[in-house]
């Protein structure tokens, strides 16, 4: 179990107990990845739950980095990682490691079913907004609301939780598909089908599998991360698939600002970055020249109310000379055959 920690330690705290709360028929190691800490921080993590392995960072390495550091210090067969803005429900992690350890090898991911912290009803006015259009806000007597059961792939190189803001009484009840089962995906309809890919905020993963792709890609920092593992995972003919049983809650926007122009920025240049790497060479071609068209809008005379401001283009423009390169280089690593057939049978309209 990897849970990565930056400047949260009441939340990460949080995280941690429900971990530790677990009743499972196997060992559980928590690894506990201090990102940007001190030996002090670290040291008070270590002396609140001295059976986990506290791991520091002396700088912010990121999702991307912070979880690469709690792999290495791992040592099982299934790594597990948790936002430290969630907490894991009673059953998760044993429902989680059985489908993995039960089911076929080619199944490298199981994603977890990631339900939203608090009660919401509809508001025009709210502040979540579905992929339909309509808005929810806090309620005490509203509903339970899905945050995630996967992640979705448009054909527009845009990725997004399934089943994000679907009431969770009409989400299904039961297991979900039996293992190694890889239907196609349709957000919103069939959460027994497997996902395109698995939130990392939530997720139980095959550590050879992993480790046999070289794991995360650090130079994402955050966003997009589990995007381009998932995606190279399918590339290399593995299974992600989803499992209702093991469910967490999830405090959304716990940890950070969704809608910051700094978290826009990463999201725009990891999704580029990641079709670049894994797509078709047209659709990754495509993803560019919106993105471009969309900074001329931003940056020109008549900009209004742009998505990004002059430094997050910057920002973009510059990871993009910087790594872009290196990660047309590693297209070479799979066929233009396979990329075509992972993204025909997976991409969705939008």
């Amino acid at each position: 179990m990897i849970i990565v920690n930056w400047r949260q330690p009441e939340l990460t705290a949080r995280a941690v107990e429900s971990v530790l709360a677990q009743r499972t028929t196997f060992p559980v190691e928590t690894v506990i990845v201090e990102n940007e800490g001190t030996a002090e921080s670290a040291e008070a993590l270590r002396a609140r739950f001295p059976e986990a392995v506290v791991v520091l960072n002396t700088a912010n390495e990121g999702f991307a980095g912070g979880v690469t550091s709690g792999i290495a210090a791992a040592s099982g067969e299934v790594l597990v990682l948790l936002n430290n803005d969630a907490v894991a429900l009673p059953g998760f992690l044993e429902a989680g490691v059985t489908r993995l350890v039960d089911g076929p090898a080619r199944v490298a991911a199981v994603a977890a079913r990631v339900v939203l912290e608090g009660r919401f009803a509809p508001d025009p006015a709210g502040p979540l907004r579905g992929v339909d259009g309509a808005r929810w806000a806090p309620a005490d007597d509203g509903e339970e609301l899905l945050n995630s059961t996967g992640v979705v792939l448009t054909r527009s190189g845009n990725c997004y939780d399934r089943d994000w803001l679907r009431p969770v009484a009409a989400a299904e009840p039961d297991a979900g598909a039996q293992p190694g089962t890889d239907a196609r995906p349709h957000a919103g309809a069939d959460t027994a089908a497997s996902p395109f890919a698995f939130t990392g905020g939530a997720v139980f993963l095959r550590a050879s599998a992993v480790a046999a792709l070289g794991g995360f890609d650090t130079r994402y920092f955050m966003y997009y991360e589990d995007v381009d593992l998932s995606w190279r995972l399918r590339l290399a003919g593995h299974e992600i698939v989803y499992e209702p049983g093991a469910s967490v809650r999830h405090r959304h926007a716990g940890s950070s600002d969704h809608d910051s122009p700094l978290i826009r920025s990463y999201s725009m240049r990891n999704r580029t970055l990641t079709m670049l790497k894994n797509a078709p060479l047209g659709a990754a071609l495509a993803v560019v020249l919106r993105s471009a068209a969309r900074a001329a809008l931003d940056l020109g005379p008549r900009r209004g109310d742009p998505y990004l401001d002059r430094a997050g283009w910057r920002l973009y423009a510059g990871s993009l000379r910087r790594f872009g390169p290196a990660i047309l280089r590693g297209r070479r690593a799979t066929s233009a055959r396979e990329r075509r057939r992972v993204f025909g049978l997976y991409a969705e309209a939008g």
